[in-house]
């Protein structure tokens, strides 16, 4: 890799962090924030009705809740990244997602 990529490579990355930053500290940036907690609750609603239930049911809240719950931290947590870190660690995996659709799919039959 050569200077001129080099430098390139590293305006890039700042720039996206920038923009991410600048959306976090705006008036959007907040009320994404508010979402991302009200959705994290709401994983965890799901989390308690998945300890009234038994076998797959059961077994599948508990997936949908984790799911929920780590969007939303996400979600939440957009203004929190230190340099260097990235919201791509924090959201939910497709490892995660193709667990969730399996689950689901249990439970159709």
């Amino acid at each position: 890799m050569n200077r001129k990529q080099l430098r390139k490579l590293i305006l890039e990355e700042y720039k996206a962090v920038s923009e991410l930053k600048q959306f976090a500290l705006s008036r959007d940036g907040r009320k994404l924030k508010q979402e991302g907690s009200k959705i994290q609750k709401a994983g965890a609603s799901i989390s308690e009705l998945a300890n009234n239930q038994t076998g797959a049911m059961s077994e599948t809240l508990r997936n949908i809740s984790e799911f929920v719950e780590k969007l939303g931290y996400s979600m939440a947590g957009i203004n929190e990244l230190d340099e260097g870190t990235s919201t791509e660690s924090t959201l939910p995996t497709v490892a995660e997602l193709k667990k969730l659709i399996k689950s689901i799919k249990k439970l159709e039959g």
